[in-house]
C-alpha cells in the first residue's frame, strides 16, 4: 500500500534543509575569511515598527560590560538580545534561540571575528523582525509556540558562551575579551529581572549549529537559575539543532581545534556543563566537555535535538573527505544512543535529510514533522511515546526525498 504523505514547507529563518545562498559568516566576513564557517544560513535583519506582531526590541545589556562582570563581546562590545513578546497563553511562556556562527579556533582568526558581527554588536539595529521556522507565529507551522516570548541571543564571543578568561588578551593592536561565561550570566539574569521571565510557566532553550552546541552545554545551567527564580514552577526543556559535533580528528583536526578553544578562551565548569567538567576532571580530560557527544551523557534537564546523521558541515569539517557518511551516521546515532538516550527523560528529532539546521517540518519521522514531534514530547514526555521519543527516520545516504517526506520510495510528498 501507498502511503500519501502532505506536507507544506515554510522558509526558514534559521536555515533550510539546502544549501544556504550566504551563510552568516560569508556575509559577516566575506567570501574568502579565516572563520570556522558552521554553515548556519543567514537571513536579512528587517526591522518593522512596534505594532507590527513579529516586532522584537533590541537589549544592549551595557551595564553588565561594565566592571565587576565584564560581559563583553570578543571586541569589548556589550551583549545584545532581541526579544518579541508572548501573546494569549503564551505570555509567560518563553523560547530562547541562541544564535549560531562558528567558533574562532586561534586567536589571528579571534581578531578577525572582533572585527565583524560575530565577535562585535556595534553595528546592531535597535529592532527587527523575528519570525519563521522555529520562531514561526503560525500555529499550524509550531503548534507549541507560535505565540510564546520569542528571544534571540546574539553570538558574539566565538566559542558557543564557554570562555572564562578573567584578563583581556592582547595580540598585536587588538584587544580580544573572552567573556561568555558572563555573557551567558547577564542574559539570564536580565531576562529573569528585567523581562519578566521570572514569570515564566514554560521555556524552551535552543540553537543552531555553535547555538545548538551552546545548547547542548548550557542546558542545565539555564534550567538551574530559572528554577531558582521561579521556585521551581516553570518547565524547562532543551532543543539543540544541529548541535551535536563528534569529537574525532580526521583531516579537518575538529577535535584539536576545539580543545584550543578550551585551552585559550579558558572555558570554565560553570562555561560548560559542569557536572561533565567534574567527572572529566577526575580523568584528567575535562576539555571533552566543549563537545556535545560527551556533555550529553550528563544533562539532567529534559532535551529533544533536532538532529542529521549526515549533517553537511560535519561532512567536510569532522569527518573530512575520507569517511563514508553512512559510516559516520552509524556512528553519530549510536552516540546518541548511548549518551543522550541512557537518560529516559530525553528524545529525539533524528533524520537522514543531509544538511546542516533548520530542516524544520521537512523530514517526517514516524508520520510527523518536527514542530509536531516537538509538541508530543514536549506535552506528553518520552515514556508515553510509543517510539519513547526516539523519531528515527533511518535512511541510507544520500537520501534526498528524506528532506521533505518519509524518505520511504513508496510514499509521495505534495509539498
Amino acid at each position: 500500500m501507498h502511503l500519501i504523505l502532505f506536507a507544506v514547507l515554510v522558509d526558514l529563518s534559521a536555515g533550510t534543509s539546502a544549501s544556504c545562498e550566504t551563510t552568516l559568516v560569508e556575509r559577516y566576513y566575506g567570501k574568502d575569511h579565516d572563520q570556522i564557517d558552521d554553515g548556519a544560513c543567514y537571513s536579512s535583519t528587517v526591522e518593522v515598527t512596534e505594532d507590527d506582531p513579529t516586532f522584537a526590541l533590541a537589549y544592549f545589556l551595557t551595564e553588565a560590560a561594565e566592571a565587576p562582570k565584564y560581559a563583553k563581546c570578543l571586541d569589548g562590545s556589550p551583549a545584545l538580545y532581541y526579544w518579541r513578546k508572548g501573546t494569549g497563553t503564551g505570555v509567560n511562556k518563553w523560547y530562547i534561540h541562541q544564535q549560531g556562527g562558528g567558533w574562532c579556533y586561534d586567536l589571528k582568526s579571534c581578531v578577525s571575528r572582533s572585527q565583524g558581527r560575530l565577535g562585535s554588536t556595534k553595528d546592531d539595529k535597535p529592532s527587527m523582525s523575528i519570525d519563521g521556522g522555529y520562531f514561526s507565529m503560525d500555529e499550524g507551522q509550531n503548534p507549541l509556540m507560535h505565540n510564546w516570548n520569542a528571544v534571540l541571543l546574539r553570538y558574539c564571543d566565538g566559542a558557543s558562551v564557554s570562555g572564562d578568561k578573567i584578563a583581556p588578551t592582547i595580540v598585536g593592536n587588538s584587544t580580544l575579551h573572552f567573556r561568555g561565561r558572563a555573557i551567558l550570566d547577564a542574559e539570564i539574569e536580565d531576562l529573569l529581572s528585567r523581562r519578566g521571565m521570572k514569570e515564566a510557566t514554560d521555556v524552551v532553550i535552543s540553537g543552531c549549529s555553535a547555538g545548538g552546541l551552546a545548547t547542548f552545554l548550557h542546558c542545565d545551567y539555564w534550567a538551574k537559575a530559572i528554577g531558582l527564580a521561579t521556585d521551581g514552577a516553570a518547565k524547562v526543556a532543551c532543543m539543540p539543532d544541529s548541535g551535536f559535533f563528534l569529537d574525532e580528528d580526521h583531516g579537518p583536526r575538529y577535535g584539536s581545534n576545539m580543545r584550543n578553544v578550551f585551552r585559550f578562551q579558558e572555558s570554565s565548569a560553570e562555561g560548560l556543563n559542569a557536572a561533565c567538567v567534574a567527572a572529566h576532571r577526575s580523568s584528567g580530560d575535562p576539555e571533552k566537555c566543549i563537545f556535545a557527544q560527551w556533555s550529553s551523557a550528563h544533562i539532567e534537564t529534559p532535551t529533544f535535538p533536532l538532529q542529521s546523521e549526515y549533517d553537511t558541515w560535519q561532512r567536510g569539517n569532522v569527518a573530512g573527505g575520507g569517511i563514508d557518511m553512512n559510516d559516520f551516521g552509524k556512528n553519530l546515532t549510536a552516540l546518541v544512543k548511548s549518551q543522550l538516550l541512557s537518560r529516559p527523560q530525553h528524545g529525539i528529532f533524528l533524520e537522514s535529510c543531509s544538511h546542516h539546521c533548520g530542516s524544520w517540518n521537512g523530514p517526517i519521522v514516524d508520520g510527523t514533522t518536527s514542530s509536531v514531534a516537538l509538541e508530543e514530547w514536549y506535552n506528553k514526555g518520552s515514556a508515553a511515546l510509543n517510539n519513547k521519543g526516539f523519531f528515527y527516520q533511518g535512511k541510507a545516504y544520500p537520501c534526498k526525498s528524506c528532506c521533505t517526506g518519509s524518505g520511504d520510495e513508496e510514499a509521495v510528498v505534495v509539498v
